[in-house]
């Protein structure tokens, strides 16, 4: 195939309330026949931002929904070309590239994000674009290519690499992509690989328990669906005559739920008889009976607690199941209590999106 001079035709998408602008690099043979971006029926931009904003399948599949979704969602549209010459749709074929002027963009809509759509768009930018980003205190990230010939990237893939453009927009539906993907992605793990995971996580959590004094208290948590199972450390804890504190949800005086951790007895575990424990999310309105049964741990007692993770990253970041329950109450323990997260390894992330409320954890044991 040889080379074509092409002018970019396609008007950018854009009004005085857009907050992040996205380009590619120049729109395709197909994407120029149809009259806008990302057209090609095997791009999966369109896909992505159906998971990412949580909008029904095939809910963007007309220039006019789409158009409407931009401009809801503040999102800019547009890309770094005004004309090159380039082989088809290939982007590693693009010479002679003339950029478009983003001046009129930015200078119309407060910008703070520019993303980038594939490694030629971001060089470009970077190329054409770095200098007018930096003085406008604009931020480029670099996303992957939505393009069907990035076929090492999955669908869910790129929902994930995509979120810190959703972070921008909305980060409860950020955080919720994110769970969605990851969730499913444990769910698919095979039982008994599920099984032997968790017993070499429970042997690293055994170690820890190892290292602490003599009736400590420490916490766990009892596996819903397909967490990790903490029941290998569990009884670790009670065969070194440990006082093991589950979390309890309460309804607080305000009507909300709150977590506490109550002390569960060896006995009680093993016949499961909790009621907390058997049911994790449910309200436990304690007897004076349950009082003594199941009694409150104060926090700063509690020197090695297990927190459950949804995702995680390599710098800490966890991202839970959205109540806020670990959040709240991580600040009250002890500054000597060892905190760490139980994780499969498939449900590590690149990056956890973070609001400044949710804690970082120093250690993460994952396997």
């Amino acid at each position: 195939m040889e080379h074509e001079r092409v002018t970019h035709t396609i008007e950018p998408v854009y009004d005085d309330r857009s907050r992040v602008l996205v380009l590619g690099t120049m729109p395709s043979p197909t994407s120029r026949n149809v009259g806008f971006f990302y057209g090609h029926p095997q791009n999966r931009f369109w896909r992505v931002m159906e998971r990412l904003f949580a909008l029904p399948d095939h809910a963007l599949v007309d220039n006019d929904a789409r158009i409407s979704f931009l401009l809801e969602h503040r999102i800019a549209l547009w890309d770094v070309l005004a004309s090159c010459s380039i082989e088809g749709a290939s982007d590693s074929s693009i010479a002679d590239p003339v950029p478009n002027d983003l001046t009129h963009i930015l200078d119309a809509a407060p910008i703070s994000h520019v993303f980038t759509t594939g490694g030629a768009a971001a060089k470009l930018c970077r190329r054409f674009d770095g200098s007018l980003l930096r003085e406008r205190g604009v931020t480029h990230i670099a996303l992957p290519s939505t393009s069907g010939a990035n076929a090492r990237m999955r669908l869910d893939d790129l929902v994930l690499a995509y979120s810190p453009l959703a972070e921008q927009i909305d980060m409860h539906l950020a955080k919720r992509a994110v769970r969605r993907v990851i969730l499913a992605r444990r769910d698919a793990m095979d039982a008994e690989d599920r099984a032997t995971r968790s017993r070499e996580l429970c042997r690293e959590l055994v170690d820890a328990l190892d290292r602490l004094p003599a009736r400590s208290v420490v916490s766990a948590y009892a596996a819903m669906r397909t967490e990790a199972d903490l029941d290998a450390y569990i009884r670790a804890a009670y065969e070194r005559d440990l006082t093991v504190a589950f979390p309890c949800m309460q309804r607080a005086t305000s009507g909300r739920q709150t977590m506490v951790m109550r002390a569960v007895s060896q006995t009680d575990y093993l016949a499961h008889d909790v009621p907390f424990i058997n049911r994790p999310v449910a309200s436990f309105e304690p007897s004076s009976v349950d009082e003594q049964r199941f009694p409150l741990v104060n926090p700063q007692t509690i020197r090695l607690m297990v927190v459950p993770l949804v995702a995680f990253d390599d710098n800490g970041h966890r991202l839970g199941y959205g109540g806020g329950n670990y959040d709240t109450y991580l600040p009250h323990l002890s500054s000597d209590c060892t905190v760490i997260g139980a994780a499969f390894e498939t449900q590590r992330v690149d990056r956890v999106p973070v609001e400044e409320h949710d804690r970082t954890l120093a250690r993460i044991c994952c396997a």
